[in-house]
């Protein structure tokens, strides 16, 4: 007879909380330090992400937002 194996913790995956304003650099980097928001990452806001990220000390969502940055060839 198999063993089963059962879990009772489900799986959480995050998504980017629905009253997120895009247009607010704040909002758009609290989301990002909680690893969501992506979507949310333009041209336009890029900059001022990387250096806030740079400023306190999340060298990891820097590099990210640099690589976003970066352009495919």
């Amino acid at each position: 007879m198999p063993t089963t194996i059962s879990s009772t913790a489900a799986t959480t995956v995050p998504t980017t909380p629905a009253d997120t304003d895009a247009s607010n650099i704040d909002s758009v980097y609290a989301n990002l330090v909680h690893g969501v928001g992506h979507e949310h990452v333009t041209e336009a806001n890029v900059q001022a992400l990387i250096q806030r990220a740079e400023a306190d000390k999340h060298p990891v969502l820097a590099a990210e937002l640099r690589e976003w940055q970066a352009p495919c060839g």
